[in-house]
């Protein structure tokens, strides 16, 4: 489990453009990010979105309905793309460890991210393809990625192992 790829943009774009490094700051989210929070705010539950990238390998491939989808890192708006995480399906209040080094930054994931805005810029099938159903078949979430927010700050780059820290008690993430 690990960092694939970091990204930020300082502007609202439905993408994100690919970096050696961000900077996470507790309370606020990725340093120099449109999304950033001007102040801190332990009610900003959407700090950081992280995806991870086996999606892109899911949506690559055509489906009976919609065509392939080439997307790569930053493309769906996420500042972190992780390799080897299922985050979907971790549950709320899990903590990610970026790096094994002392003062290593901290995020604790909060929910789905519930794409609310700037719909009209994804191309048309990409989120009904990213829909995440339960076992009944019934859309219950969209596996675009999770939100969460910085708990530690710290530098997080692209080859960092990802530690997980589940929580004490499994509760299924919701959208936020």
């Amino acid at each position: 489990m690990s960092v694939l790829s970091v990204s930020i943009s300082d502007t609202h774009t439905f993408g994100k453009t690919p970096t050696d490094y961000i900077y996470l700051l507790r309370q606020h989210g990725v340093q120099g990010d449109a999304h950033c929070s001007p102040r801190p705010s332990t009610s900003n539950l959407r700090q950081v979105h992280l995806v991870a990238s086996e999606l892109f390998s899911d949506l690559a491939t055509p489906s009976s309905r919609y065509p392939s989808f080439q997307l790569s890192p930053g493309s769906l708006g996420e500042n972190i793309t992780t390799q080897g995480v299922d985050l979907v399906r971790l549950g709320e209040g899990t903590r990610l460890h970026f790096g094994d080094h002392e003062g290593h930054a901290v995020v604790r994931i909060t929910g789905l991210r519930d794409p609310r805005k700037r719909l009209g810029e994804w191309p048309q099938g990409l989120l009904e393809r990213c829909s995440l159903k339960d076992k009944k078949g019934k859309v219950v979430g969209k596996k675009v990625g999770v939100m969460g927010v910085v708990e530690e700050e710290g530098y997080v780059k692209p080859g960092y192992v990802i530690y997980v820290e589940p929580p004490k008690t499994f509760k299924m993430l919701g959208n936020v």
